[in-house]
């Protein structure tokens, strides 16, 4: 992953990234912290979370066709300017819930194009050959960040500079838009923008169309409910287990954040070693996932107050695992789809994983209420454990038929598409160090 950072261009993409993502972070966390002190209810402060994950939810599948039609720069930039004053306005609206959720919202919306466009983006950024250690890499920034990001943005409310916390997150979207407009390599559009363009709807219907007659997506995209209802109700509970089952202080409570975290970490640098292994295969998806579910069951024998080091083990493991199987999910999904309707791809993805994770959190709480908390954990292990199992016949039937190059074990992770011809009419060649990146060079075979 380390070599990445060398290359100009991966560099000016990644500090966007985490820019963006750190002034996201702080601002989540200072967010809730106003809902809370304005109204003092659980209500609000979940309508505030809600607001956070809805957008991306509900307009994933609808960015797409916007991402296959136009340069993934315009999207990246132009997502980031919009989101400027609408945090900004968040400022002087900081006494009042309801414009605070409808800013909320608005940013969101920004956030979900920026998404689809970043994913979207990856193979034109470092080459297909490439792509593992990218997701692993951009799967342990964001972990860090998410960690460090409400810690310093708690840290600045507590001093009682709130509209600090804003106006940083405002200039963190300009500082990537400015590193984003200088990657040349994504000054080209789709490969399909030059063609006559299909109306938006017919476009959006036949590019869902197209990204499930792929038996591997199709696969993938089924499994991916379980695994994604189960991470939800994780996201819910892990918290309580922690703080009410563990009985864990504040200065505990904080370590064992930073563990799972930490886990979290180990698990996305685990990653491409295993996709150099198997592939990003169907077999491979279904073992992280299963782990992930045998990990889950683990609280059925720590009791209610095992030892601080037992506690702190869990953690790195359940960090771990609910990592792994995000590293075969982006591979599986940037390899396998052509590049015209890699962006719908991408936003349909976005849109199933935060939807199914939103049920999965609401589910949460009543599980716990019906099972307990540590039930709930063990009982939603369970289920993804009898989906991994379930799905087994049907990851044979595709190991079964004949892999393309791209698909081999020992293959990079190239789109199973023709070449199309770079701007001076011959195939695109390996790439090297990109220099300043305003001449794009991806892989050998690589879709523009």
């Amino acid at each position: 992953m380390i070599e990445l950072l060398k290359d100009g261009t991966y560099l000016r993409y990644w500090l966007a990234v985490v820019v963006s993502f750190l002034g996201d972070a702080m601002t989540r966390v200072t967010l809730v912290y106003v809902a809370a002190r304005l109204t003092d209810s659980p209500v609000v402060i979940s309508l505030v979370v809600l607001s956070q994950l809805l957008p991306s939810g509900l307009l994933g599948a609808f960015v797409g066709p916007l991402a296959d039609r136009l340069p993934a720069r315009l999207l990246l930039i132009g997502s980031d300017l919009v989101r400027v004053p609408v945090v900004l306005a968040m400022i002087p609206a900081l006494d009042s819930i309801g414009w605070l959720l409808a800013l909320i919202l608005l940013e969101g919306a920004g956030k979900a194009v920026f998404e689809t466009a970043r994913v979207t983006a990856i193979p034109k950024i470092v080459g297909s050959h490439h792509i593992p250690s990218a997701v692993a890499l951009f799967q342990t920034t964001n972990q860090t960040v998410n960690l460090l990001g409400p810690a310093l943005g708690g840290v600045l409310v507590a001093l009682g500079s709130t509209p600090v916390v804003l106006t940083l997150n405002a200039a963190t979207f300009v500082v990537s838009a400015l590193l984003l407009g200088s990657l040349g390599v994504l000054r080209d559009g789709p490969a399909q923008a030059g063609r006559a363009a299909e109306p938006y709807w017919t476009a959006l219907r036949t590019g869902v169309r197209g990204v499930l007659a792929v038996p591997t997506l199709r696969f993938l995209f089924a499994f991916l409910v379980p695994v994604m209802l189960v991470s939800g109700v994780f996201t819910t509970n892990v918290n309580a287990q922690l703080l009410t089952v563990f009985d864990l202080q504040a200065l505990e409570y904080g370590t064992a954040q930073g563990l799972l975290a930490g886990g979290a970490i180990l698990g996305a640098l685990l990653g491409p070693a295993l996709i150099r292994r198997f592939g990003a295969a169907p077999g491979l998806l279904l073992t992280c996932g299963g782990l992930f579910g045998a990990a889950l069951l683990t609280p059925a024998w720590l009791g209610d107050r095992p030892a601080l080091g037992v506690i702190a083990g869990w953690c790195l493991l359940m960090g771990a695992f609910a990592s792994l199987f995000q590293v075969p999910v982006a591979n599986m999904v940037l390899r396998d789809l052509p590049e015209e309707t890699r962006g719908r791809g991408v936003g349909l993805l976005n849109a199933v994983m935060v939807n199914v994770t939103i049920v999965g959190v609401a589910a949460g709480g009543p599980a716990a209420g019906g099972l307990g908390v540590a039930g709930s954990l063990v009982a939603s292990g369970a289920v993804l454990l009898v989906a991994a199992v379930a799905f087994v016949p049907a990851a044979r039937r595709l190991s079964s038929r004949p892999l393309s190059a791209s698909q081999r074990p020992d293959a990079p992770a190239v789109p199973d598409v023709p070449d199309v011809p770079g701007p001076s009419g011959s195939p695109a060649q390996e790439p090297g160090g990109r220099g300043d990146g305003d001449v794009p060079s991806p892989a050998a075979g690589e879709v523009r």
